[in-house]
């Protein structure tokens, strides 16, 4: 595995219009060191495989197994973005809502969906605006062949 980089398995399942479909197995990726204590990966057993549509930068065929890479760096930020920015924004929503109501739970409830969607909103122009903030993930074709050593 590639330092700094999340790597998953798949299997390119069609190529089409410059985008292949992979499937990947819906399971823990043990890139964190957790492995099988990982709850993200108890959850995803047993279900079906994933998939994703990845733009194609190299040759791939149907068939071909791949590893889909992401950068560390990268799912971080995206995290962020996607989970801590809007639970701060719906705290702060309810802190105003409380303020400007008098301590109304009405006010605060309104309050903390309103910090809430428009953190989302927030969130999904910056995306679009800011190059890079969005993680694209690679395809990065695996060789079948492995090096053969001579027995001495």
């Amino acid at each position: 595995m590639s330092a700094g980089m999340i790597e998953h398995r798949g299997i390119v399942q069609r190529v089409e219009a410059g985008r292949a479909i992979v499937a990947m197995e819906t399971a823990g990726c043990s890139s964190c060191g957790q492995g099988g204590s990982c709850g993200i990966g108890k959850m995803a057993a047993g279900r079906p495989a994933t998939l994703l549509t990845i733009p194609v930068s190299v040759a791939v065929q149907v068939g071909d197994q791949v590893l889909i890479a992401l950068p560390e760096s990268k799912l971080t930020l995206s995290a962020v973005l996607g989970y801590l920015f809007p639970a701060f924004a719906m705290l702060v929503g309810a802190w105003l809502g409380y303020v400007l109501e008098a301590g109304s739970d009405a006010a605060t409830a309104l309050g903390a969906i309103a910090g809430f969607v428009v953190a989302l909103v927030l969130a999904r122009i910056a995306i679009g605006l800011v190059p890079g903030l969005m993680p694209a993930p690679q395809i990065i074709p695996i060789t079948q062949q492995s090096p053969t050593f001579r027995q001495e």
